[in-house]
């Protein structure tokens, strides 16, 4: 059998069983904490409020994370990350068995392990070009979201019935394990040190403007973070007041709701296979009809009510057509951004698409009190479409007879 050559690479299997294992905790508490709060409350707009709290700290921190990246060791923000979010998210449990809820400690507790996702996202991307060569990014990349997706499988399907089984809260115990191996995990990887700073207390300011600029005169770039922040308006909405619809209008148990999560990830593990036979395409072109295509899927929803068929097919287009934009965008920007920007760019462009996603959940958590979540599903889906369709109109999309570089689009730097 023939090994894929990334997996020949130790540095490469460092980070890649890190993340691996972080993720499959990162399940259970993605199931268990929306679940709490639905048992203490009953309502859609706190359940969407875990949604934007969890996505906040991205728009907040992510640039003074990808500052960061670029100076400091990589490796010990990863390390630092998973050890610390190990012992916050143990935080819940304790409260419980203290005979004590409170909705503000479960809000704070999981705005915290998002702003440590927000420090520990930059150092991890950035830090994959320096551990494969160029022509093996896709290779790399494509393994990372397999792994995630076959974790994306396996992770909601047991936390459902260990949820059914042990509760909730107890749940959460498991998170916090995993994020401790994967910590460890991190210790052992070779990273290049930041030459330029070392013994320098990092800047901030001076670094983040850098990256905004290069972010601003890319046309590429600039456009894909539009087009994506447009994207995620539409996304965020479903995302957000999914959990509940799936609780409250199906009525879904903890065990099925884990395995709705579970077989949605069939989506990803095709769109995984499927990145590596359409690399001849432009990236920004796979961006654009993949936004097309989540936005269809989400309006079809409508029908997932009456058939719990449709619902599983929704979800598979969903989530298969989002790890197909996120594959080419990652790829996108590890190719054209040099190494000692790519981490403040990757902040900077991730700042702008998470923007758009508490502002959309907030606003469909505060309808969804007040009306059916099945126009909002369908006005999300428009939304996404018409941003996709926009984004056909920019330097992001490759027309026919334009020139391209190396199967990319030329940066077209102001």
């Amino acid at each position: 059998m023939n090994i894929p050559k990334v997996f020949k690479n130790p540095r490469y299997l460092v980070l890649f069983f890190g993340m691996t294992i972080s993720k499959l905790g990162m399940w259970f508490f993605t199931i268990a904490l929306p679940l709490i709060v639905y048992d203490l409350t009953q309502s859609a707009s706190k359940m969407a409020l875990v949604f934007a709290i969890e996505i906040t700290p991205q728009v907040l921190f992510s640039l003074i994370g990808g500052a960061l990246a670029d100076q400091v060791s990589k490796k010990k923000i990863m390390v630092f990350g998973d050890y610390t979010s190990a012992l916050i998210v143990l935080i819940v449990p304790l409260m419980f068995w203290m005979e004590y809820s409170s909705l503000f400690v479960i809000y704070a507790v999981a705005f915290a392990l998002a702003s440590l996702a927000a420090f520990h996202h930059p150092s991890f991307e950035s830090a994959v070009p320096e551990v494969l060569p160029h022509e093996d990014l896709i290779q790399g990349n494509s393994y990372f979201r397999l792994s995630e997706n076959i974790i994306t499988f396996i992770g909601p399907a047991v936390a459902g019935f260990m949820i059914a089984i042990f509760g909730n809260v107890n749940v959460l115990l498991v998170t916090g394990a995993t994020f401790f191996c994967a910590g460890t995990i991190f210790i052992f990887l070779k990273l290049p040190s930041p030459s330029q700073n070392v013994g320098k207390f990092p800047k901030l300011l001076k670094p983040i403007k850098e990256g905004l600029n290069y972010v601003f005169r890319t046309k590429i770039i600039l456009a894909g973070s539009l087009v994506i922040f447009g994207i995620n308006i539409g996304f965020g909405a479903v995302e957000s007041l999914f959990m509940f619809f799936l609780r409250d209008y199906i009525q879904f148990t903890s065990a099925q709701i884990g395995m709705v999560f579970s077989l949605q990830a069939i989506g990803p593990v095709i769109a995984v296979y499927l990145a590596g036979r359409l690399k001849h395409i432009p990236r920004g072109n796979i961006i654009v009809f993949s936004g097309i295509l989540i936005g269809i899927a989400q309006i079809l929803l409508i029908f997932s009510q009456s058939y719990v068929i449709a619902l599983i097919v929704c979800q598979i287009l969903i989530k298969g057509s989002v790890t197909l934009l996120a594959i080419n965008w990652f790829t996108l920007r590890q190719e054209l951004v040099p190494s000692d920007l790519l981490g403040r760019v990757i902040s900077s462009t991730r700042m702008a698409a998470f923007l758009a996603l508490p502002i959309s959940a907030m606003i469909a958590g505060f309808l969804a009190d007040f009306i059916s979540v099945i126009p909002i599903f369908i006005t999300a889906g428009t939304i996404a479409i018409v941003c996709s369709l926009i984004g056909m109109k920019t330097s992001l999309f490759v027309k026919n007879g334009q020139k391209t570089l190396n199967g990319k689009v030329d940066i077209h730097q102001n």
